[in-house]
């Protein structure tokens, strides 16, 4: 235990200073201008506020989320009731179709889409209110310039 103790000792004790080079770059580094800079916003007790903005979108769940290892012929895709009155009812040579369905999620394929059109919309309409107040703001700074111009 104590040669532990004196291992540790002696690996706090051989801090190196940094090399002249390293001191320039260090000093040229701290000169240049901040990539983060405040609008000199502070609260009461005159501390600097920092305000940030997160938008993501909401993670959803993949296509095959609800994949198994087992395989879709050999799992119906159908309770077992229905499952057993199709073996009841439906004559053999019929029951391929019926049975063995491909199991394509169509209703999660359908709503990832209208998600993606909806978003799209969304957007398309954003860009254009965007461009309206940019065109509005233009319009009011040409007439402050130029009152007696036309439509002021």
């Amino acid at each position: 235990m104590p040669a532990l103790f004196v291992c540790l000792l002696i690996a706090q004790g051989t801090a190196v200073a940094p090399e002249g080079a390293d001191l320039v770059r260090i000093r040229k580094e701290l000169a240049r201008q901040p990539a983060i800079t405040t609008d000199g916003g502070t609260d009461e007790s005159g501390r600097p506020v920092f305000r940030m903005s997160i938008r993501a979108p909401m993670p959803q769940k993949p296509l095959w989320d609800n994949w198994t290892n087992v395989p879709s012929y050999i799992r119906p895709n159908m309770p077992l009731y229905h499952y057993e009155h199709m073996q009841l009812v439906t004559p053999p040579e019929f029951r391929g179709g019926t049975f063995y369905t491909v199991g394509i999620p169509i209703g999660a394929i359908v709503e990832t889409l209208a998600n993606e059109i909806r978003a799209a919309r969304y957007r398309a309409q954003e860009r254009s209110a965007r461009e309206e107040v940019s065109k509005a703001l233009a319009e009011v700074l040409a007439c402050r310039a130029d009152p007696s111009g036309p439509g002021c």
